[in-house]
């Protein structure tokens, strides 16, 4: 089964994002055959994705990071931006505060020293950089996402939202898109952030 570990957002935050998204993308005036929203039910931050993996593999995963000790969190999302760049896009993003966006990488760094001990095909191909994704190109292609939408929602605040349980996903790729199942749950141990 394909495999990562991630964070999810809250029903009241997913609304925020998915309104957001219809907000960008008429700013943008993008044609929906070059660029798909991310459906509200797919929002997430991705940790550490990790592939294909065998029934044993993920079972091995799990008891890597059962008794990972972490604290509920408090993010802000903010900002907006584009990978590998605005001007040639596969992917638009809505950014975190610096404070929660280095509590995120500080999990994540936790899971990756847990879970590269596995050996080959569990490390992290590059570094993490908390975003949540809200569009993508279609069929391999890129976009525009002009600088001057950026900057508009530079330093914006979308909502404040509580991290307070890490998920492994299961990804099946199907024709009208993904889709994401959790099959193993972590929660925080104590409540943070609040």
């Amino acid at each position: 089964m394909r495999i990562f570990l991630a964070v999810d957002l809250s029903p009241s935050a997913v609304n925020t994002i998915e309104s957001l998204q219809h907000e960008v993308f008429a700013a943008a005036d993008w044609n929906q055959r070059d660029v798909k929203a991310v459906e509200k039910q797919n929002f997430h931050f991705t940790l550490l994705f990790l592939g294909e993996k065998s029934d044993s593999e993920v079972e091995i995963v799990k008891a890597k990071i059962s008794d990972l000790k972490f604290e509920s969190f408090t993010i802000r999302l903010t900002g907006l931006g584009a990978f590998p760049k605005p001007n040639y896009a596969r992917v638009a993003w809505v950014g975190t505060d610096v404070a929660g966006g280095q509590t995120m990488r500080q999990l994540a760094a936790d899971i990756v020293s847990r879970v590269s001990s596995i050996g080959p095909g569990f490390q992290q191909d590059k570094p993490f950089s908390p975003h949540l994704t809200i569009f993508r190109a279609r069929a391999g292609g890129h976009f525009r996402l002009d600088n001057e939408i950026i900057a508009g929602y530079s330093g914006k605040e979308f909502c404040t939202d509580i991290i307070d349980k890490l998920h492994i996903k299961q990804s099946d790729l199907t024709p009208s898109g993904p889709i994401y199942s959790n099959i193993y749950t972590v929660a925080a141990t104590t409540v943070g952030g609040r």
